[in-house]
């Protein structure tokens, strides 16, 4: 048996050497010596593997398993040579047998986490690498994968997990992803010290200071925003991010033109890329009579219904203006009379001049904070909507308030700017206050977890595109929204709105104001703690309480 394992040796040696045929020969010799020797039977894989023979492979990676059935190595060998073969499936099964049969390595648990991962089977490969790093808590690739598997599932651990691989790797790189991944999650708090450390180590990083202007941005820290994005620009002029979050941080200032400007570098992310293709020339600003602009949106419902404002304005001096968006806006945008005619995106469209998204009539009209185009109201309802409406608040008692808790989840940041159900609670018993649901959607099942108290009016089932929404929000004499197309809806009708906004509200609602310049009826409670609802939601509901009473007294009188 010693002349087997000094044979095994020398062919271990041999293969080192880059001498393959060598190596077979002394192995065969140590396998008729002893041929239970896995080792040797694993090496023998291993040339056959090198001198590009994996299908020769496979019967000695098979015996060495046969060998040691809980050796992690020969399972892997065994499993890898499958791979390569494309017998995914067969080595996940080689894999899970070994696993059983009490071969609890990190590195082939974090093998078939990866074949789950690649078969489609994510919940049972985040599982996996957890095991394997609940075995070896350092595990560099079964954390890096982890990570990535969450990420790819857009789970909200993959900030944590990138946050544990920087620490292990301790990398500018490392330190960089993790802060970006925190940002992303809204864990800001986090996310700074991540990015600053990257910073350190790295101060060239030009990505990692603009994330880092996001992160104060999400704290309304728009100086600090505006200088970090200032040096991103320097580093890396191409890097589109940054004077989109520069303009942002300046809008939130109030400095809304400079802000707009930069802000229209946005049209070079993919995220902003429209769904369709249009023909003719950007519009660059200039006001010519008789031309026609096509305006186009394709994002919230919010961007368009707070810009449309500006196709009046541009009627007016002489232009004609064509609308193309989302379906659900049309009816409304051609009974209030803003654009000369609406089309859906899969609508074939009739000859214009020019276009523009409606995002961008802010920069291209040079609007400033003073002179913010707020004439409402700018949207009316259908008269056939509305006598579809007629009455439907007749019996309803007291003040009559519309609540909205949540937006569309497809806005990553939906999660912070939406409070849902729960905190809003207290805005359905105020004395002399009858809630109406105005909540559709997604955001409905927040109620079949939290019953509502008895009395309250639910419409949100009924209401089925804007021009209908805008009907029933007339008859109501407050609207409470999150930061949502509703707060829009509501603005640019002229309802009274009250809008609950998370502390790094978008910049179209400034900062540290309790009215918006862009709707006049419009009032806004802030958050003062990041991610606590409370304190708005009991400034309202005392602000509520009192409109009440006032109504009371007056109706009294």
């Amino acid at each position: 048996m010693g002349d087997a394992l000094q044979l095994v040796q020398s062919a271990a040696a041999a293969l080192q050497r880059r001498e393959p045929a060598a190596a077979r020969k002394l192995l065969r010799q140590a396998l008729a010596l002893d041929p239970g020797r896995g080792d040797g039977w694993s090496i023998l894989g291993v040339a056959a593997i090198g001198s590009g023979d994996a299908a020769g492979a496979l019967p000695p990676f098979r015996r060495s398993l046969c060998c040691a059935p809980a050796n992690p190595a020969y399972a892997r060998n065994l499993a890898a040579c499958l791979k390569r073969l494309g017998r995914a499936g067969e080595a996940m099964a080689v894999l899970h047998r070994a696993m059983l049969a009490g071969a609890l390595a990190p590195d082939l648990l974090c093998d078939l986490a990866d074949l789950r991962l690649g078969s489609g089977d994510g919940s049972a490969a985040l599982q996996l690498y957890r095991l394997a790093l609940l075995l070896a808590p350092d595990h560099g690739r079964s954390l890096n994968n982890l990570t990535e598997a969450l990420r790819r599932q857009a789970m909200p651990e993959a900030a944590t997990e990138l946050f544990r691989l920087a620490r292990l790797r301790g990398t500018a790189t490392a330190w960089a992803a993790a802060g970006a991944e925190l940002v992303e999650a809204g864990r800001i708090e986090e996310a700074q010290p991540a990015l600053r450390r990257s910073l350190v180590l790295d101060p060239a990083g030009a990505a990692t200071w603009s994330n880092l202007g996001f992160a104060h941005l999400q704290r309304h820290r728009a100086e600090a925003a505006v200088a970090a994005f200032a040096h991103a620009r320097r580093l890396d002029p191409a890097l589109a991010e940054a004077p989109v979050g520069q303009g942002s941080a300046l809008m939130l200032m109030g400095r809304v033109r400079e802000g707009a400007a930069l802000y229209e570098e946005r049209v070079r992310l993919p995220l902003f890329q429209p769904p369709r293709r249009f023909d003719r020339p950007d519009w660059d600003g200039r006001i010519r009579p008789g031309a026609t602009l096509l305006v186009h949106a394709d994002r919230g419902l919010g961007d368009a219904i707070q810009f449309i404002r500006y196709a009046p304005i541009l009627r007016a001096r002489g232009m004609r203006v064509l609308f193309c968006g989302q379906e659900n806006l049309l009816d409304l945008l051609r009974s209030s009379g803003v654009v000369d005619a609406a089309f859906g995106y899969e609508d074939e469209l009739p000859p214009y001049d020019m276009h523009a998204h409606v995002m961008s009539l802010i920069h291209r009209m040079g609007t400033g904070l003073d002179d913010i185009p707020a004439d409402i109201p700018y949207l009316r309802p259908s008269e056939a909507a509305m006598s579809r409406w007629a009455g439907r608040t007749a019996g309803v008692k007291g003040l009559k308030v519309g609540i909205v808790w949540a937006g569309s989840a497809q806005f990553h940041y939906d999660r912070d700017r939406s409070p849902r159900l729960a905190p809003l609670l207290p805005l359905f018993d105020i004395p002399g206050v009858t809630a109406v649901v105005l909540q559709f959607g997604q955001g409905r099942d927040d109620m079949a977890r939290l019953p509502l108290p008895a009395g309250i009016v639910d419409w949100g089932g009924e209401l089925q595109g804007m021009d209908t929404t805008a009907a029933a929000l007339e008859g109501l004499d407050m609207v409470v929204s999150s930061c949502t197309f509703m707060a829009h809806l509501a603005g640019a009708l002229g309802r009274p709105v009250s809008v609950l906004l998370h502390a790094g509200s978008e910049w179209r609602w400034l900062r540290e104001r309790e009215e918006s310049p862009w709707y006049p009826t419009a009032r806004l409670y802030r958050q003062t703690v990041p991610g606590d609802w409370s304190g708005p939601v009991a400034r309202l509901r005392a602000d509520l309480a009192a409109l009440a009473e006032r109504r009371i007294a007056l109706a009294g009188n």
